[in-house]
């Protein structure tokens, strides 16, 4: 039991974990009850439990330990699992502190979400070395395999199948030594558990829990998490190997593989498996809930530009035509009134094509492809024209109406502009070059 108390001597808050009194006659509970402050106040690790001192009053045996404000993992991974965000930034300190452990000779041979602690600043503590056990330097290649005891507290000896069922590795539950490669494994029984919010190989019951960590592989977590990158599932995959050759071999570098993993994320430059098994598709940084409803949260970068583009296009026609109406206003004669309506039939034209595009885009990837090289030509000469006809009406009333004849001439240049050069490069990014769809 772990309860919270103070240091009087240096006023701090300490945690107080006590044996049970009705385990106190069991030796074997009591040496890994010593077991663990030994092995853990042997790791000066940030992210690993500081232990202060292990005490006797009484009868009573205790470790006195940091106190960590906040919750441990088990308590905060959902149903759906952890954001990614959060996923990797506790998994890189845990793998961390496994490496420093492993480093020591160290194996902690209980990891799960329940011991490991998340402070309120997202730090990450790993607690309750209670199973811990120095790697031995020969490993026992002809050891026994026995089945489970029933006895209350998990044995050390070998051939006792020790841990937590849910995230054993294979040797543990075949009762073999083990080495910090078993750490990798429930390492990625918790990862996985984090990404999907499931457990591996969890079954009904603990029998089946152990056939499957011995004989069957878990559910893909890519097919849990549609969006899962390829490179976090990877990464998953190589810790939950059964052979213990194929398995990931030390921590240190599952912490560098997240770290890179961290650092792409951030950047935007993530992938995830094409629905079609081909090849992997970026994966865009996480928008605001209003970008997302406005362009969409799958889209790739280039493409929400696109759409982006085609929406202002829409607006500066709009602009564009109230100009040319003001420009009706300040002239007289039939070629005036020509002038407007031609400009509001190439804008009317213009809108509607960029209108017919963005529908095309929620449609599919093919039938956008299809539309943009239809409309491709009519889109440059549409964009011509309103450019020259803002020329025509900015030289007409240049100087009677400076002002005015300045922004018909820019608001029309840039329709040109886009329309000539800016939309074509966009199409080739967005549409042609892209893996969208």
């Amino acid at each position: 039991m772990v309860y919270r108390a103070v240091d009087t001597h240096l006023g701090r808050a300490v945690a107080i974990k006590v044996l049970r009194a009705d385990a106190t006659a069991s030796p074997g509970r009591k040496r890994r009850f010593v077991q663990e402050a030994k092995a853990a106040s042997a790791l000066n690790h940030p992210n690993i439990i500081h232990i202060y001192d292990i005490c006797s009053s009484g009868d009573t045996d205790f470790i006195a330990m940091e106190f960590v404000a906040g919750k441990t993992l088990q308590q905060l991974i959902g149903k759906s699992g952890l954001p990614q965000r959060d996923t990797l930034k506790y998994s890189i300190q845990i793998a961390d502190a496994l490496a420093r452990a492993h480093s020591a000779g160290i194996v902690h041979r209980d990891l799960k979400p329940a011991n490991i602690m998340v402070a309120e600043d997202g730090s990450v503590k790993l607690v309750d070395f209670g199973l811990a056990k120095l790697v031995e330097k020969t490993v026992d290649s002809e050891a026994a395999t026995a089945t489970m005891t029933a006895e209350e507290g998990p044995q050390t000896e070998e051939g006792s199948i020790v841990g937590t069922v849910a995230y054993m590795s294979p040797e543990q539950a075949e009762g073999r030594k083990v080495d910090a490669r078993s750490d990798i494994f429930s390492f990625g029984s918790v990862l996985y558990e984090m990404v999907t919010g499931r457990r591996p190989f969890e079954r009904a019951n603990r029998i089946s829990t152990l056939s499957a960590i011995l004989h069957e592989e878990p559910q893909p977590p890519g097919d849990l998490v549609p969006d899962l990158p390829g490179e976090l599932e990877r990464i998953i995959s190589r810790c939950l190997r059964k052979d213990l050759g194929r398995r990931a071999q030390h921590a240190g570098d599952i912490r560098l593989a997240l770290e890179e993993l961290s650092e792409d994320s951030a950047l935007g430059r993530l992938s995830r498996p094409s629905p079609a098994g081909g090849q992997a598709t970026a994966i865009p940084k996480e928008q605001p809930a209003l970008m997302r409803k406005l362009f969409g949260s799958a889209a790739a970068r280039p493409y929400r530009l696109w759409k982006i583009l085609h929406i202002g296009m829409c607006l500066r026609c709009a602009v564009f035509v109230y100009l040319a109406w003001r420009f009706q206003n300040v002239t007289s004669g039939p070629w005036s009134l020509a002038l407007f309506f031609a400009s509001l039939f190439c804008c009317t034209i213009q809108s509607f094509m960029a209108a017919v595009l963005l529908f095309a885009g929620a449609m599919g990837a093919e039938f956008l492809r299809t539309e943009a090289r239809k409309f491709g030509p009519w889109f440059r000469a549409f964009g011509l024209a309103n450019g020259a006809l803002a020329t025509i009406m900015a030289a007409w009333i240049a100087e009677g109406h400076t002002i005015l004849a300045a922004l018909i001439a820019f608001v029309g240049i840039v329709i040109g502009v886009r329309a000539l050069s800016v939309k074509p490069a966009m199409d080739r990014a967005a549409i042609y070059d892209s893996n969208r769809g």
